[in-house]
């Protein structure tokens, strides 16, 4: 169940796309990355979801008049985002751009993406840290191991690399909402860009510089080095199952 907030007496035209900030729990970063977002993209709008925080992150909203929509207890990164398209579907957005709360992404690099994706014929364009380098050694054992594995599936399955499928900077147009909205999600990561695959749609990849996370915890431990993929690969069966049956006629392009 989720509420939203939202500040008044704005007059400014809304604009044809949202930037979208999951956050759980992030009260020493979000006020820095709401302020260097609206610094650096003035002409977007931003939606910032609360995922049942338990600290002062949604007081820092509060006090910041950032448009939030809040989820009364903790529901996870994947129903984060999907609050974040259901809000830019409700409200008539083109585009939706996921952007991380815990301050290792640059605000600086949603502009050139978003320019990546309107130069271009992408139905999901993702922010990707490996796209030039294909280098993983600097990441951690655990998130190296599934970066690597869900890349190899994916390329495996479509044949087609993709190289950071856990990226949560991306670029989602209106025409994929619908497919990403209702769908069991552990992320929306590699689950959903196998689903997109499967359906025929065109996910591409844009180089982005991503910061190590200074302060928070990150979601990925021990206990998810088995859980997370073994979760994750069954809804990618299961997405290109359901793809593959659909009728080809109800495809959206």
């Amino acid at each position: 169940m989720t509420t939203s907030s939202e500040p008044t007496g704005s007059s400014r035209a809304p604009s044809p796309v949202l930037i979208a900030i999951p956050a759980y729990n992030e009260e020493q970063t979000i006020e820095a990355v709401v302020h260097a977002v609206r610094s650096v993209a003035p002409r977007f709008d931003v939606l910032v979801v609360d995922d049942g925080s338990k600290d002062a992150t949604g007081a820092t909203l509060r006090r910041l008049g950032v448009t939030t929509a809040t989820h009364l207890c903790n529901l996870g990164y994947g129903r984060a985002v999907q609050t974040a398209i259901k809000y830019a579907d409700r409200h008539g957005y083109e585009a939706l751009i996921t952007f991380d709360a815990d301050g290792q992404h640059r605000a600086q690099d949603i502009g050139p993406l978003y320019e990546a994706f309107s130069a271009g014929t992408f139905d999901l364009l993702i922010g990707s840290r490996f796209v030039r380098t294909r280098q993983y050694d600097m990441e951690p054992l655990l998130q190296r191991t599934g970066m690597k594995l869900f890349s190899a599936l994916i390329a495996l399955l479509f044949r087609q690399r993709v190289y950071d499928t856990s990226s949560g900077l991306k670029v989602i147009p209106r025409r994929v909402f619908g497919r990403l909205m209702f769908r069991p999600f552990v992320d929306l990561h590699a689950e959903a860009i196998a689903y997109l695959l499967a359906l025929g749609y065109r996910v591409g990849e844009h180089p982005i510089t991503v910061d190590r996370r200074r302060h928070g915890q990150s979601m990925y431990t021990m206990l998810s080095a088995v859980a997370y993929p073994l979760k994750v690969s069954l809804l990618m069966v299961l997405g290109i199952i359901d793809a593959r049956l659909m009728p080809r006629g109800s495809r959206e392009h």
